[in-house]
Order: C-alpha cells, then sequence, then structure tokens
C-alpha cells in the first residue's frame, strides 16, 4: 500500500504495524543513500520515527495530514542552527517527500528520556534540573522570530478562542462539577496576556522530550527534542509542561524554575500564579482532572483557588 492512499482512519489502524513502517523507512533510506544499520522504532508521538545508523540518526515521518508539524519542525530546526548553547538540539540532515509524505532526518541526540529515569533521580538532581530547565527555556525564548512564516503567528486569536470555548471542551473533558461551575468566576481576561512580546514557544517541555545523560555520576539535562507543534506567543504559556507533568506540586522545584528563568522573586506571587492557573485552563491540551489526579489534596480542591494553590504553591 502506497503512503498516499493512507487516510486519517487508516494512518491509526496501520501505526502499531511495525513490519509495514520498517518497509517504508527502509524504502526512504535507501534512496537518501544511508546504511540500512541498526533500524529501530521509537514508539512515542503522533509521527512514525526511528533510528538508524548506528544511533547517529532519526527518520522522522508524517503523515499527509500532519503536514503542518513537517513545515513547522523544519523551520524551527532550521532556525534553531548555533541559537542554543545550554543544551543540544537535532541538527537537520536532509529532508523530502515519499509516496506523498514528508519526512525529515536529523541527528540523534544521546541520552535517557526524562519520562524513563524521573522517579530515580535524586532529590538534587531534581532541583538542578529545575534551574536548568528554566535557564533552557529562556534560551528558547530569546531566539530571534523575525521571518518565521510557518509557524503560527495570531496568539491573540488562538487564546481569545480558547477563552470563549473553554466550558465547551472542559464540558467535553468531564471536569470535575465543582471546578466546571467555578470557570466564569475564577477566569479573569486581565490574567490572559493577548498582546504579548511574541516567543518561539514549543507547548512541550515534557518528560517525552527532554534528554538527560549522567555526567561524572549525576544525571544532567542535556538535550531538547520535537518542535513538530512550534508556534508564537506568550513564553508563560511554556512554563506549563514543567510545573504540571514534572514538578507535580512541590513548590521548591517550581520556584526554583522560575526564578532560573528569569522570575525576581518577587514577582513569583499569587499573579503569576493566577496566571499560569488560568494558562493551565486555556491550554491546547489542557486535562485538569489529569493534573488533580497527580495529589490526593488536589483531587479534592473545591475550587480553582485552591486547586492552584496546590498545583502552583508559588504563594
Amino acid at each position: 500500500m502506497k503512503l498516499s492512499v493512507i487516510n486519517r482512519q487508516q494512518y491509526e489502524l496501520l501505526k502499531g504495524d511495525c513490519s509495514f513502517w520498517d518497509q517504508k523507512i527502509a524504502e526512504i533510506l535507501i534512496l537518501e543513500k544511508f546504511p540500512l544499520t541498526d533500524i529501530r522504532r521509537y514508539h512515542y508521538g503522533a509521527n512514525i520515527v526511528y533510528s538508524f545508523g548506528e544511533n547517529q540518526f532519526v527518520i522522522k515521518l508524517f503523515p499527509k495530514h500532519l503536514n503542518e508539524q513537517y513545515t513547522r519542525e523544519l523551520e524551527v530546526l532550521t532556525i534553531l542552527e548555533g541559537k542554543i548553547k545550554i543544551v543540544d538540539t537535532p541538527k537537520l540532515v536532509n529532508h523530502g517527500s515519499f509516496e506523498g509524505w514528508n519526512y525529515l532526518i536529523m541527528t540523534q541526540l544521546q541520552g535517557e528520556l526524562l519520562i524513563d529515569i524521573w522517579d530515580r533521580l535524586t532529590n538534587e538532581e531534581q532541583e538542578n534540573l529545575s534551574k536548568d530547565l528554566g535557564k533552557t527555556i529562556k534560551e528558547f525564548h530569546e531566539v530571534p522570530i523575525t521571518g518565521l512564516k510557518q509557524l503560527p503567528n495570531n496568539w491573540n486569536g488562538f487564546i481569545q478562542s480558547q477563552f470563549k470555548n473553554m466550558k465547551h471542551y472542559h464540558q467535553n473533558m468531564e471536569l470535575n462539577s465543582n471546578l466546571y461551575s467555578d470557570l466564569d468566576l475564577y477566569v479573569e481576561e486581565k490574567y490572559i496576556n493577548t498582546n504579548p512580546e511574541n516567543k518561539l514557544l514549543t507547548g512541550e517541555y515534557t518528560p517525552f522530550n527532554l534528554l538527560l545523560n549522567n555526567r561524572n555520576g549525576n544525571w544532567k539535562l542535556t538535550g531538547v527534542i520535537d518542535f513538530a507543534d512550534c508556534f508564537l506567543g506568550d513564553g508563560d504559556y511554556d512554563l506549563l509542561g514543567p510545573i504540571l507533568f514534572m514538578f507535580i506540586s512541590n513548590q521548591k522545584l517550581i520556584k526554583h524554575f522560575l526564578e532560573s528563568y528569569g522570575f525576581p522573586k518577587i514577582q513569583v506571587n499569587h499573579v503569576l500564579q493566577k496566571k499560569l492557573m488560568t494558562y493551565t485552563i486555556l491550554h491546547r491540551f489542557s486535562d485538569i482532572n489529569y493534573f488533580a489526579s497527580q495529589n490526593q489534596k488536589a483531587k479534592l480542591a473545591a475550587n480553582f483557588n485552591e486547586l492552584a494553590r496546590i498545583l502552583i504553591p508559588i504563594s
């Protein structure tokens, strides 16, 4: 079956068929004149991703319905070249099209995904990670965005739409009834920055996209991957991934993270807490029930003020 005839539904059915994708990837690598050595599939993410060439390279194949991700990641990989110093990012090797689907070939970063080792990190390693990640995101946010044409650049329209549709969205997500009834009261427009200085956002600083290596007996953040969902907007929106997926209710880690990002201690307060909780509600992939499930006290929160104090304990 040619890739060009596979629709979204067929893709979901075929996604787990490794033998099918093994063959397609091999055909692309032959066309690209790469040796077929040590080909290994990754199963995280929405796209088809393989490592090859003795762990030197990665190939990422994008279904037609996810082609916007291809154009975004291609542009971001190009603009990041030489801009990020604190950690490594993949370097673009080549890109092309095969049977109507686009692909990227990039260098493979060495290390362990944070999702696989977070629970093994010591308190000191987690604290160092929180500081390093704050500095890393700040460096990404300082990358010049002039000339970017493929990334969505309508933050105002995006965040206003999220605000307008939040009740419908969270009703579909089956939000706890107490919290659902508190949405209108809690979410105030004055905490939504509709006209920020635009930054390069990934929205994806999560354990699935952060790589660590063991240096001198300690795990250290060394790499960031996956730029397929990048867009432009308020930098504070990018801070939610680490807070909600890694530093779960840990006041020390969250404060270290925010201060390393660049917030003066005096600004790590109720106002910032309210803004971050508001953006948590308005996030395009928001799942309040899941976030609350990570903390026993959060499960019992009667309203969003109480939930914010538990999930983002900075005031």
